[in-house]
């Protein structure tokens, strides 16, 4: 596990996959020698739109942000994570089409890299990653319909006070730009709302 080099690095994806699936040790084992540390500076991209190979990245340390670019070039916010969390595009790591979205670093990141092999249907350690796919899977799929719901229920100010609970942990760690584009609003709407609630 090359440029791992501290156990307290191993023990926190440990404590993450085993919270997820039923992880038998032989296999926990196996993985430990897969993962693969990776850093990236400040504005790098993970992921890009087209990119077919990749895995999932525990992030130990930064921040990231997933955004779409459209076709007139501006970049939309869809997701943010910072250490402790999972990254990483899911069609892509489960063969079933490129990345269509970017995961850039906001800050200095470092990572362990979970290559897209481990989750190959011929890996004879395939059994417990299985269900692994199936928890990111279910987990994809509410955090989509969360959203989904926000856009088409809530106004902007109620979505900002959900995105600030939600994320109140690395909220001082997100511009604020890239915190209205999340929310789908311009940077002087936010502004009028963060005063809003800043005077009531």
């Amino acid at each position: 596990m090359a440029g791992v080099t501290t156990s307290v690095q191993v023990d926190g994806i440990y404590r993450l996959l085993t919270g997820l699936i039923d992880l038998p040790q032989e296999q926990w084992l196996w993985l430990q020698t897969q993962l693969q540390q990776r850093c990236f500076v400040a504005g790098e991209s993970m992921f890009r739109p087209g990119d077919t190979d990749g895995g999932i990245h525990y992030l130990m340390s930064g921040l990231v942000r997933y955004y779409y670019l459209t076709e007139d070039g501006r970049e939309r916010n869809h997701n943010f994570a910072a250490e402790g969390n999972l990254v990483g595009c899911l069609p892509v790591f489960l063969g079933k089409g490129p990345c269509d979205f970017t995961v850039s670093a906001l800050e200095p990141v470092s990572t362990l890299l979970i290559p897209a092999s481990v989750m190959l249907s011929d890996n004879p350690h395939h059994s417990c990653w299985t269900e692994l796919r199936l928890r990111l899977l279910e987990h994809v799929a509410a955090r989509k319909q969360v959203r989904e719901a926000e856009f088409l229920l809530d106004d902007a100010e109620t979505r900002y006070r959900n995105f600030c609970q939600r994320h109140s942990a690395i909220l001082q760690r997100i511009p604020q730009y890239h915190i209205a584009s999340y929310l789908g609003i311009t940077p002087v709407a936010l502004s009028r709302i963060r005063r809003r609630i800043n005077l009531g």
